[in-house]
């Protein structure tokens, strides 16, 4: 037999030996709920950014639930996104993985609640992404940013007292006109 083919039959003997290679990956799942009531929400587009390239949508059913798989080695853009609703995203950062990380996969359960939109309303606060997280070589494992994440809850609570006050001021005034407040979709568009 020639060198070769020798090398061939160690590689499929040392294959077989070491059993499947698994690969691995990032589970992303969770709920989208409305923000005053908890209610699941149906509709909403969970749309995955990796590495600027938009990858993949996914649409909430009945219940609101999602789930999303991401590798290594990519950093990731989440959008929750309906034409009613105020869009909000998160910044998940998987670069830093190891080549072979310690688990097989990592799991992260992303909670999000949402709220309609209301014309004129400054939501700029949201450009930002809500929450971040990055792989921590300190600790072998991915983690969100929790000083971030209390800084921009500081911020999104000032800004949910602000959007409650003005829902509220619509609602009076449109009571005071003797109509109701009917639900008006405005189309907003996000482009990713």
């Amino acid at each position: 037999m020639n060198g070769r083919v020798l090398r061939w039959i160690f590689l499929m003997v040392l294959g077989l030996s070491l059993g499947p290679v698994r690969a691995f990956y990032i589970r992303l799942h969770g709920v989208v709920t409305e923000h005053a009531t908890g209610d699941a929400m149906k509709g909403v587009q969970i749309r995955l950014v990796k590495d600027s390239i938009e990858r993949e949508t996914v649409i909430t059913p009945w219940n609101g639930s999602y789930e999303l798989f991401l590798e290594r080695g990519y950093d990731y853009i989440v959008w929750f996104y309906r034409e009613d609703l105020v869009t909000k995203h998160v910044r998940i950062d998987a670069r830093e993985i190891p080549l072979f990380p310690d688990v097989p996969f990592y799991d992260m359960d992303l909670q999000m609640t949402l709220f309609t939109w209301i014309e004129g309303f400054d939501f700029s606060v949201l450009d930002a992404p809500i929450g971040m997280a990055a792989y921590k070589h300190s600790v072998r494992n991915l983690n969100w940013d929790i000083e971030y994440t209390d800084r921009m809850r500081v911020e999104v609570a000032r800004m949910m007292v602000l959007y409650e006050r003005e829902v509220a001021a619509r609602r009076k005034q449109a009571a005071k006109e003797g109509s109701t407040l009917k639900k008006k979709v405005n189309r907003r568009r996000v482009y990713f």
